[in-house]
This record gives C-alpha cells, sequence and structure tokens, in this order.
C-alpha cells in the first residue's frame, strides 16, 4: 500500500484560545478550560493526544479482534498522562513542556481464552501508530506561504 498522507487545518476561533480543527468534513473544537484562559468549549490539546492513543488502541483491538480468534463484549482504554504546566507556560527551567508520562490501560470484555486475548493486546501495542509517533518522529515547522497561508 503506497504512503498516505494525513492532515489537518486549525484555526483560531478569534475568541480567547479556542480553535477548531477541521478534519476531512469533521470539526473538533479545541479550548482550555478557565485556568488556562479558556471557556472550556472542547478539549485542550493535550487531552486530545490522550484521545488519539486510545482511539488508535481501540480501533486496532476492533479491527483485529477476529484475525485472533476474540469476540468482543467491550473495549474501554483509560488513558493519563502527567504534564507540568509550568513546563510550557516557562515558569521554571528545565522543566518539559511537554508530557512526563503517560500510561494507559487496556480493558478487554470477552468471553474468549485469555492467551487470545494477550496475544491480540501485544499485537495492539506492537503496531499503534499513534503510540509509535509518541516514541519520537520528526516534527518539522514548515515556513509559510504569503499571509501566513
Amino acid at each position: 500500500m503506497p504512503k498516505q498522507t494525513f492532515a489537518s487545518r486549525v484555526e483560531w476561533s478569534g475568541e480567547g484560545v479556542r480553535a477548531v480543527a477541521h478534519i476531512r468534513d469533521k470539526q473538533i473544537v479545541i479550548d482550555e478550560p478557565p485556568a488556562l484562559g479558556g471557556t472550556d468549549q472542547g478539549p485542550n490539546p493535550v487531552e486530545l493526544v490522550l484521545a488519539a492513543l486510545g482511539g488508535c488502541i481501540s480501533v486496532l483491538v476492533s479491527l483485529l479482534a477476529k484475525r485472533h480468534g476474540v469476540e468482543l463484549r467491550g473495549v474501554t482504554i483509560d488513558v493519563e498522562g502527567d504534564l507540568d504546566p509550568d513546563g510550557f507556560l516557562e515558569k521554571a527551567p528545565g522543566v518539559r513542556p511537554g508530557f512526563q508520562e503517560i500510561r494507559y490501560r487496556i480493558a478487554i470484555d470477552s468471553l474468549s481464552a485469555a492467551d487470545r486475548v494477550r496475544a491480540l493486546i501485544e499485537h495492539v501495542e506492537r503496531i499503534c501508530p499513534v503510540k509509535d509517533t509518541l516514541r519520537g518522529v520528526p516534527t518539522l515547522a514548515v515556513p509559510p506561504a504569503q499571509n501566513g497561508r
């Protein structure tokens, strides 16, 4: 399969820190809680990173379950990460601006054999694109075109 390029355009709404991400024909409101200057109209960017990881794991579990002989009754992925706002607010030198650690828990409700469920989880963890991306990928700022477009 040839390489695919995925894209998102994010535009500031003109109100506070609120922005809207346009992805294909979908829109996601991005905001911050009031303590960080927002109006809490949507998840903030780091929450979206956590949701992306949980979503990717969920998609792969449901996609690969039959291949592993696992019948799903339910799938829940809990994801949390530790982030010190003093890092991105530049209040404390040496404090990382991003997550210091991200943890997830995969809960699969299934009557299938435990070894099959374990093999499914191991497969998903090995190939999850979002998890792989969080390990580190070059993130490059491309010079803007005229008028910022």
